[in-house]
């Protein structure tokens, strides 16, 4: 025993000996932990918009004492007994993960877990504990216990944004931590080891059960009898209302949060004095918000909703097309409201906002062009020997032969169905992953009509990449990180990668003009939408979920509207909300507040682009005697065909108005086969 027990000394002393000098210094008082530097989130302005790990410290004097027993109970039982390091808790954690298989209980005392605050650092694990061990030991031989646990009520973390006890009691109850009940004391003492889980405001069965077990715990540390905790239990909690501010730039904050928590963890997040420059534009977030609030209000109304039933819900996403900086990221109506970020969910149907993904792969594969004449007529595709699938277009109406451009303008599900069959949709799937899509794709011919689940923030930076011509710059929510002395931790640095060739591309970009200009997002110009631009609608199956995703040369933005529970967006009359009526009013209202005062600015045509009027329904060159004509931008190697009549060619008429496009819902992906509308 006694040469085990020297083994261990001398290891010790020996790491003691290895690791002093990284050990950080203890201040001369506990209280310059709780002071230590907020972390604070700039907007792309350099406004600060958000401070984290900001303490209001109090006395012990000014906390119930309640409270204090509770937290020892909880978390550190013997708190009074040991000197940094409780030597059973820490031999009954050890065995018990051994047991286990995995790390299931931890053995960190109060001195601890305080003493984690002193290291903002990425060493291994458990270089780390044993430092922190290390500096625990040191705490406890420097300051009273009173003064440790002053220190730990104030820096621990309880949930909805709340350091402190006293931030905590304000937040939970409205009052202050000295006026604590003994229930509401140890509802807050359980917080600490799931701040999140068992958050009142979250799920408040699950913490009163751990508030319950909190007081089974002080009765075993004999800190209140079991007639005193039935009577706590008996008590009003009398929780405050939870209060979430009302800001549309939250949405953006809480995902920068959530990843960079990630990265670096909470604790370095949060009390690092970290200054974290972003690429958010409050004042376009202000233009984003207003337009959902405005469309959204009179689409209420069109649906006749009321308080006690669901109320539709928007997402918009805005980056810088040359960067790839998110300008704009709107997750929901209202963050106080609701705290679902469905601007990076996908979870939602692309619709036929995934239709020029599939056009592109067609052109770039298929040897077509936008003066390609295809036949939109009912079809029958096989999908697996002995299986079918009938792809309809919206009321069944078909237009037979067109080309290629009128058939994207008129969103026509059947076109868009032969070229995938004709393509593979592994094909397609390629050139969505070129185009920055991660989300799952399933391996289908429905991904011909937008049957797969995509975020918001995924369609934006694809169609930024036509935009740009090709060139796909990653979307990026962060600038630069620097610690509190001023050094840069991370900068991000853009540059922008040639996933096409820019005369492959523009042909699609200049169908896509024509989607806005003559096709079924022309809503966006009667709205009054000037600049040069291109989109696409995407309404899907049932009217489930309504897109519009467009560009103009400087910006690229998505906007999507439906209901949380995937229900149907059908109006008192009967009448399915589409991409056209839903989304792209939301877009237009937010392009004409972005762009305001801007002058408008042509997409560059590349070297090797020619435009032609052709015949739109034969592809051939136009003449006088042509009655229904269409300019199409094709590469120089295209070769057009002449009519049997070759006069001079005819100005452009447009053509009929297109009717909105429906594509499949969820749960048909698997079944690869769309219901018949």
């Amino acid at each position: 025993m006694f040469t085990l027990l020297m083994a261990f000394f001398l290891l010790g002393f020996g790491l003691y000996i290895d690791l002093k000098d990284d050990l950080p210094q203890l201040p001369d008082s506990l209280e310059k932990i709780n002071l230590s530097l907020p972390t604070e989130i700039y907007s792309s302005q350099g406004n600060v918009i958000k401070v984290l790990g900001q303490r209001h410290p109090v006395t012990l004097s000014e906390i119930s004492p309640r409270f204090t027993e509770a937290m020892i109970a909880t978390e550190d039982s013997r708190f009074y007994s040991h000197s940094g390091v409780d030597h059973i808790g820490l031999t009954r954690a050890i065995l018990r993960n051994i047991r286990n298989m995995r790390i299931s209980q931890g053995g960190s005392t109060i001195t601890q877990q305080l003493s984690k605050n002193l290291f903002f650092s990425f060493e291994r694990r458990w270089v780390r504990k044993i430092k922190e061990l290390m500096v625990a030991l040191q705490i406890e031989a420097t300051f009273s216990k009173e003064e440790i646990l002053e220190a730990y009520c104030n820096q621990v973390y309880f949930g909805s944004g709340a350091y402190g006890v006293e931030d905590a009691s304000l937040v939970y109850f409205g009052k202050r931590a000295k006026d604590l009940t003994l229930l509401q004391a140890a509802m807050l003492a359980g917080l600490p080891n799931s701040p999140n889980s068992a958050n009142p405001f979250n799920n408040f069965e699950r913490a009163m059960k751990r508030t319950r077990t909190v007081l089974n715990r002080m009765v075993s540390s004999n800190f209140i009898g079991s007639l005193q905790m039935e009577e706590a239990l008996e008590t009003d909690l009398e929780l405050v209302p939870h209060r979430i501010q009302s800001n549309p730039n939250q949405y953006f904050i809480q995902h920068v949060i959530f990843n960079l928590e990630k990265e670096y963890g909470k604790e370095f997040v949060h009390f690092g004095g970290l200054k974290i420059f972003t690429t958010i534009d409050t004042s376009l977030q202000k233009f984003a918000q207003q337009a959902v609030n405005t469309h959204m209000k009179s689409l209420d109304k069109r649906m006749g909703s009321r308080e006690d039933e669901e109320t539709l819900q928007a997402a918009v996403v805005a980056l810088e097309n040359k960067t790839g900086a998110v300008r704009v990221l709107l997750g929901g109506r209202d963050y106080s409201k609701s705290q679902f970020n469905r601007a990076v969910s996908n979870n939602r149907m692309a619709g036929s906002s995934f239709k020029p993904i599939v056009y592109l792969t067609a052109m770039e594969n298929l040897g077509i062009s936008p003066a390609t004449v295809v036949k939109d007529e009912p079809v029958i595709l096989e999908i697996s020997p002995g299986e079918t699938w009938e792809p309809k277009n919206f009321n069944d109406k078909y237009f037979g032969n067109l080309i290629l451009k009128q058939a994207l303008m008129k969103s026509l599900n059947v076109v868009s169905a032969k070229l995938v069959s004709d393509l593979t949709p592994e094909r397609v799937i390629k050139t969505a992953r070129q185009m920055g899509i991660t989300s799952p794709l399933g391996e289908n011919l429905s991904l011909a009509l937008g049957a797969t689940g995509v975020s918001p923030l995924e369609m934006a930076g694809a169609y930024s990449v036509i935009a740009n011509l090709g060139i796909l710059n990653e979307p990026y929510l962060i600038d630069r990180i620097e610690d509190f002395r001023g050094n840069t931790l991370y900068e991000h640095f853009y540059f922008g990668v040639q996933r096409f060739s820019q005369k492959s591309i523009y042909p699609l970009l200049d169908m896509m003009r024509g989607v806005v200009d003559e096709g079924t997002g022309r809503v966006v110009r009667r709205m009054g939408f000037q600049h040069p631009a291109g989109g696409k609608t995407g309404t899907t199956n049932d009217y489930k979920d309504a897109w519009f995703d467009g560009f103009t040369k400087d910006l690229s933005a998505s906007v999507w509207v439906g209901y949380d529970s995937n229900i149907s967006m059908v109006d008192r009359n009967g009448r399915g909300l589409t991409g056209g009526g839903a989304s792209a009013p939301i877009w237009a209202y937010f392009m004409k507040k972005a762009l305001s005062g801007k002058s408008l600015v042509n997409f560059p045509v590349p070297e090797g682009i020619r435009f032609v009027e052709v015949d739109s329904e034969t592809g051939y060159i136009a003449n006088i005697s042509t009655e229904k004509t269409m300019e199409v931008a094709v590469k120089n190697d295209v070769v057009l065909t002449l009519p049997p009549s070759t006069d001079s060619i005819q100005g452009y008429f447009p053509s009929d108005e297109p009717d909105p496009e429906m594509t499949p819902s969820p749960n048909t992906i698997e079944e690869n086969v769309l219901p018949e509308l």
